[in-house]
């Protein structure tokens, strides 16, 4: 049996061989993107998770006598890995009022309520709930 004779066989073969290599190919690549996508999202649910249920009952928990959010709460929060993980995706208009180290006093004037002399201000807990909300809504999580 000569060269001559078998080379037809093999390139008759090749064609078939070719596009099932390529399809098996194609096959794997397009199974590794459903991964991918699926591993990006569960990672993400497990983020939006830890914040709700670490860096929010730090910083809602109303104290008797009320702490000022600038001292040591704000430094316990910041100093958070949850924190840490949240901050890249936090606002710069947030990142700026969270991270304020000076004190103030927020007054909310709303007529319709009666008037209260609340010195547990819910001001960096109501940026926190809004900036996970927007960032869950932003990774199309809800």
């Amino acid at each position: 049996m000569t060269w001559a004779v078998v080379l037809p066989y093999i390139k008759g073969l090749g064609g078939p061989l070719l596009g099932f290599t390529f399809g098996s190919l194609l096959t794997s690549y397009v199974q590794w993107g459903f991964e991918k996508k699926k591993q990006i999202l569960l990672r993400r649910r497990e983020l939006v998770t830890g914040w709700r249920l670490t860096l929010i009952p730090m910083i809602g928990q109303p104290q008797n006598p009320p702490m000022i959010w600038a001292g040591e709460r704000q430094r316990a929060v910041m100093s958070s890995p949850y924190y840490a993980s949240l901050r890249p995706h936090l606002s710069t208009n947030a990142i700026e009022k969270i991270e304020d180290p000076t004190v103030k006093l927020f007054v909310h004037v709303d007529r319709t309520k009666k008037r209260t002399h609340d010195w547990n201000h819910p001001f960096p807990l109501k940026i926190f709930i809004d900036e996970i909300d927007r960032i869950e809504k932003e990774w199309k999580l809800v």
